[in-house]
């Protein structure tokens, strides 16, 4: 029998690790919508003595604890991962160190997210932890989307030294952008819980100045565009402007569930996009405007 080991496998795995960390995002969202973060009251017990939701939990456990049981989904995800990342071997037969180091860190992260979501339950919800859960996400996503560059050895288009620094700026921004967008999310009113308490934030003034920044973001975004004429910025362009226009709908019709899970699955999808374009956009050294340049690729190994 065969175990595919090389960039096939390698592919499919870290591309299952991007989804399933999108899915995570949206559960998460969806819990705290619902008002279900507490469905769950402890850590790693999820009420008393029992790590099962009770049936006087109701409905909010059985929510609470469907979005903890991923975590195991993404263990298991991230195994497979590491074990196609340490069989793999480049063209010249030698082991990816990179790969590996890649793959660790993406399953590291997610034993050390299971532990924030168990403070962010222990310290009833608090609104600064809850955001740091979902930037843990987010980083996991960036983590798996350069394992998936590197292992596919994905060309990237060669630019000038004024667009690289654009596309870095870019992308500079759009973590920004996602930094204070969960401080928004602390000052609204979907605290995941009635009695949980928000950051303290004006939720109109930490509103307008994540639209000021979002503006600055869709206003690099576009002379990145002018001057690099690249596919993956025009596609990050794209998805910002399908998230400006849910977060303003969402934001004068008083954030309808509907569309904050809409955001969040927009903002999963943006971090995806703005990683593949600040790796598959940069400077090429004298400024040649070679077309396209390859990582080494990998062999696939038998066992």
């Amino acid at each position: 029998m065969r175990f595919v080991t090389g960039d096939v496998a390698l592919r499919r795995w870290s591309v299952a690790s991007i989804v399933a960390n999108m899915v995570l995002i949206v559960t998460g969202g969806l819990v705290r919508l619902t008002k279900s973060g507490l469905g769950c009251p402890t850590w790693p017990q999820c009420e008393g003595s029992s790590y099962v939701p009770r049936p006087e939990s109701g409905i909010h456990g059985i929510i609470e604890f469907g979005n903890r049981t991923l975590t195991f989904v993404l263990a298991a995800i991230a195994i497979g991962t590491f074990v196609a990342a340490w069989q793999a071997r480049g063209a010249d037969g030698q082991p990816r160190r990179d790969l590996r180091i890649l793959s660790f860190l993406a399953g590291l992260l997610i034993p050390i997210q299971a532990v924030i979501g168990g403070i962010t339950v222990l310290t009833k919800l608090n609104p600064w932890v809850v955001a740091l859960h979902l930037l843990a996400s987010l980083g996991i996503i960036g983590i798996c989307v350069l394992l998936f560059h590197r292992v596919s050895g994905s060309p990237y288009q060669a630019v000038s030294l004024l667009g690289d620094r654009l596309v870095k700026v870019t992308y500079g921004l759009t973590l920004l952008t996602m930094v204070i967008g969960t401080a928004v999310t602390g000052a609204g009113p979907h605290s995941g819980d009635g009695g949980a308490l928000r950051n303290g934030l004006s939720p109109e003034l930490a509103s307008k100045l994540h639209a000021w920044v979002v503006w600055a973001l869709v206003a690099a975004t576009i002379a990145a565009l002018v001057v690099t004429r690249a596919r993956l910025v025009a596609a990050l362009l794209v998805v910002e402007l399908l998230q400006g226009v849910v977060g303003y709908v969402q934001y004068f019709t008083h954030l309808p569930i509907g569309l904050v899970v809409a955001h969040l699955l927009g903002l999963a999808v943006t971090m995806a996009v703005a990683t593949a374009m600040v790796l598959g956009v940069r400077h090429s050294e004298g400024d040649r405007r070679l077309p396209e340049h390859s990582a080494p690729t990998l062999q696939e190994q038998p066992t």
